[in-house]
């Protein structure tokens, strides 16, 4: 089942690639995005990655800031579209990859972004501990999500995954928050957008605790 859900989301989005970031839908997508980028105040030594990053808007926003910029997504053609659009934009990374196994070495990054895709990860555990594990200790994991927490949106859900093999569900903004604590993450805030209906969760990588040698 988890591999029938990627293929279906890899083909969805394959077809969308030509169109994303000028249809209504994904121009629709761009404003919880910004407020999802903003959550993680970008600094110049920062290094970041974009986890479903469609055609690379949010990588080609911080490319100028930080120390390293780079997108993954599933999609071949949204990361051929992503290159498309960054050819401007110097130091602009672009790798195809799945979110339940990223191809990045552990602490390659001090902040990771993830909007409007966690709800069609098969196993949404996974890909938070991926998520979690190419973070820096300190580093800091912004999740941008729709959210199941009205009645209108669980209803939406039910039907989006009748009619849309590659939507896995909507979670609960109280499930994101416990997803990132299980997988290591403090300082956890939550912002909310179109009154409830999308939650900007925000949270950051515990440092491991340094143990001192005893006094004499």
């Amino acid at each position: 089942m988890s591999e029938s859900h990627k293929h279906a989301a890899r083909r969805r989005f394959d077809r969308w690639a030509r169109s994303y970031e000028r249809d209504r839908r994904s121009r629709f997508n761009a404003k919880p995005q910004q407020v999802a980028l903003a959550a993680l105040d970008l600094q110049p030594d920062d290094r970041l990655l974009d986890v479903g990053c469609g055609t690379g808007a949010a990588v080609r926003a911080a490319v100028a800031t930080v120390e390293r910029a780079v997108g993954v997504d599933l999609s071949p053609q949204m990361i051929e579209r992503a290159r498309e659009f960054a050819a401007g934009a110097r130091g602009a990374e672009f790798v195809v990859g799945d979110s339940e196994n990223l191809p990045f070495e552990p602490g390659a990054f001090t902040a990771v972004l993830c909007t409007a895709s966690f709800h069609h990860y098969p196993d949404p555990q996974k890909a938070m501990a991926e998520m979690v594990r190419v973070l820096t200790p300190n580093g800091r994991l912004v999740i941008g999500d729709g959210v199941a927490d009205r009645r209108a949106a669980r209803i939406a859900d039910r039907v989006l995954r009748l009619v849309d093999r590659g939507h896995v569900r909507l979670y609960r903004t109280e499930q994101l928050v416990g997803l990132m604590r299980s997988a290591g993450l403090g300082d956890i805030g939550v912002d909310r957008l179109w009154d409830g209906g999308f939650a900007v969760i925000s949270g950051r990588r515990s440092a491991p605790q340094v143990s001192l040698p005893d006094g004499d």
